[in-house]
């Protein structure tokens, strides 16, 4: 992926709308931590997916904590009821890959967030190199 926003500056919360993957995560990475440590992240975006807020909770070190995190996010006393959309990241320094259970964590997520009227943009996991657990469903890309 490239590192670098199309229009090659991060998005202006409020006001740009992040519309490709490649945004996306230039916008998740900006809060990663660095060197490297478990954490998740998430971006929360409104209906026009423009960007309300970036959550990051660090500790994350199961692979499950994901879910939790979006649970507590997706009530709507946490956020206002004005969010529309995620765009979510785990990091997870110390793993080659992929965990096995990822495509069905991706799953749960779609679940959990579609009956909250969510949109789950896209989850990136972040260990020696980038995943979309998407991918690995061959589902298309939610851009």
């Amino acid at each position: 992926m490239h590192l670098v926003p199309v229009h090659g500056r991060l998005p202006r919360a409020g006001i740009d709308p992040i519309n490709n993957a490649d945004t996306a995560f230039i916008t998740i990475s900006m809060a990663v931590h660095r060197p490297l440590r478990h954490e998740t992240i998430v971006a929360l975006l409104d209906d026009a997916r423009c960007g309300l807020g970036v959550v990051v909770v660090s500790g994350t070190h199961n692979c499950d904590a994901v879910i939790e995190v979006i649970e507590c996010l997706l009530d709507p006393n946490t956020h206002g009821g004005r969010v529309g959309a995620l765009i979510v990241a785990s990091v997870r320094p110390d793993r080659p890959k992929l965990d096995e259970g990822d495509v069905d964590r991706w799953l749960e997520m779609s679940d959990i967030t579609e009956q909250a009227n969510i949109e789950l943009l896209e989850w990136f996991v972040i260990a020696n190199h980038v995943s979309c657990p998407r991918d690995l469903l061959g589902e298309p890309p939610r851009w």
